[in-house]
């Protein structure tokens, strides 16, 4: 069991990597939509983004449950994008 959770341990710390750069770029993706005058929720890129994790080839994670997940990402990537605004 320690191994399975030492490699999970792993990539959480890969994931949380991955995920502040995430809304980092979100963050300054808003700067720029501000300064642009552009809305920061553009739905058809959400469906675009979750269009192209579903193409993605995976082993276990089914579509419905990733697309769960990353409307959660793409959430709170939105309050970074909306901090950036203010």
């Amino acid at each position: 069991m320690d191994k399975y959770r030492k490699k999970i341990d792993k990539i959480d710390e890969h994931l949380v990597e991955l995920l502040d750069q995430r809304m980092g770029l979100a963050f300054e993706l808003g700067k720029i939509k501000k300064e642009k005058g552009l809305p920061v929720n553009v739905p058809e890129r959400e469906q675009e983004i979750f269009d192209k994790l579903k193409a993605l080839p995976k082993e276990t994670i089914r579509d419905d449950e990733l697309e769960e997940l990353f409307e959660r990402i793409i959430a709170i990537g939105r309050r970074h994008g909306k901090r950036a605004t203010r």
